[in-house]
């Protein structure tokens, strides 16, 4: 009889010793793995060996995972799983298929059909549900106490590996991302004015300063030709990155009108407009505002296509709204543009900028608004126009109180002088 007892007790020993030698195998195999297929493939075959059973699944509600091993599910069928399997509860270890409540009949007869026996609770806490589902052994014998609690060791093993790489990948994403967009950055930034010309009669000063990585807001000043010096600035529907791809496919398109139409201000803009509208199908719009600046005798002709309109504040302290034009950009294809030449005096000043300038919000969640922008221009106008926009933009910074700005900031002005 005592030999018997120590027969038994090696027996035990020697499957303790090859459950804690598959424990460290496992454990170096699974978290050198960095996919979420991989840990699955290393967690089942593991499991599957040790226990000696041919079905198995997981469930993990966080991560909206179900994968299986041995049994085929369709639609249907894991919409059941999903339906009811949160509806267990959280405060139980392990239970038989038999031992599901009368309510959860549907779930019970789907888990019979696909021979799943036995459930393990892996979940820690009642807003994160994991269950493992097993089924029978192939030997016919019952799983016991102890295989339950193997079952349960691993299945955490697997749940943290399973954690740590969707982690890491997420974070590989991220970083992927952030390359990317910091390249688009600079391809963007790239695709603006290096210089500001230097002009006779003229001072141009510009602030840009997307919100994200890449912006919607662009603004662009063409090739000079007779005196003559076109400069634009746009706004793209929408932020990040297709809007600044979108912001770049227009540049394109504006440089090349510009060599065609510099001295038709109102056929540049219907030809740029139906060519922005054959490639966004008129799901995206650009507001545009476009001025043909002429050095030699102090004008500005301009078309503004839906943008917000721009402000020329005369040495007077007279405010006129640069509104001559039509519908913005990608609207309709057939549309035309009207055109306006307004004469500059030495100290008249344009102040142009997309609508993230004046819509810049404090805590209060007041607006800095389009008559801060007039007064602030009457009361600076002694400055050059650098000066301005610094300062400008300086005071609009300051009135924020550090609250993130809710869209891209491009600010451009204009000084006679």
């Amino acid at each position: 009889m005592e030999e018997k007892k120590i027969s038994r007790l090696k027996r035990e020993l020697k499957l303790k010793e090859i459950q804690f030698n598959s424990i460290y195998e496992f454990s170096e195999s699974i978290y050198s793995s960095f996919t979420v297929e991989s840990i699955m493939r290393i967690y089942f075959s593991t499991l599957m060996g040790q226990l000696g059973i041919s079905r198995i699944f997981f469930f993990d509600s966080e991560h909206k995972l179900f994968q299986k091993r041995g049994l085929r599910t369709s639609e249907a069928e894991v919409k059941v799983f999903n339906k009811y399997i949160k509806k267990i509860g959280t405060q139980w270890f392990s239970l038989t298929v038999d031992q599901l409540a009368p309510e959860l009949q549907e779930f019970k007869e789907l888990l019979w059909e696909k021979k799943i026996h036995y459930l393990v609770n892996i979940s820690e806490s009642e807003n994160k549900t994991i269950v493992l589902g097993m089924g029978a052994k192939l030997n016919k014998k019952d799983l016991t106490t102890e295989n339950l609690e193997y079952a349960f060791f691993v299945s955490k093993f697997s749940s943290s590996a399973v954690d740590n790489a969707i982690f890491i990948n997420r974070l590989i994403e991220s970083k992927r991302m952030e390359h990317e967009l910091k390249i688009a950055r600079e391809i963007q930034l790239s695709l603006l004015p290096q210089s500001v010309p230097v002009l006779k009669n003229f001072e141009i000063a510009v602030i840009y300063e997307p919100i994200n990585e890449v912006g919607g807001d662009y603004y662009d000043i063409l090739k000079e030709r007779k005196d003559e010096l076109p400069i634009l600035i746009a706004d793209v529907e929408g932020k990040g990155l297709y809007a600044a791809l979108l912001a770049a496919s227009s540049q394109a398109i504006f440089h090349s009108l510009n060599e065609l139409y510099l001295f038709e201000p109102g056929k540049f803009m219907a030809k740029a407009n139906a060519l922005i509208c054959e490639f966004t199908k008129g799901t995206r719009f650009i507001t545009l505002f476009w001025m043909l600046v002429n050095d030699r005798e102090r004008t500005v002709t301009y078309v503004n296509a839906g943008h917000i309109e721009p402000l020329l504040i005369a040495k007077n302290n007279k405010v006129k709204r640069l509104s001559k034009g039509g519908f913005l950009a990608g609207f309709i294809d057939t549309a035309e543009y009207e055109k306006e030449t307004v004469s500059l005096e030495p100290g008249d000043i344009i102040v142009t900028f997309t609508d993230g300038v004046p819509e810049v919000e404090n805590k209060a969640d007041e607006e800095f608004g389009v008559d801060a922008i007039v007064d602030f221009i009457r009361e600076n106008r002694h400055l050059s126009a650098n000066e301005l926009t610094a300062s400008l933009f300086k005071t609009i910074t300051d009135f924020s109180q550090q609250k993130k700005y809710r869209d891209d900031f491009t600010l451009v002005i204009l000084k006679a002088i």
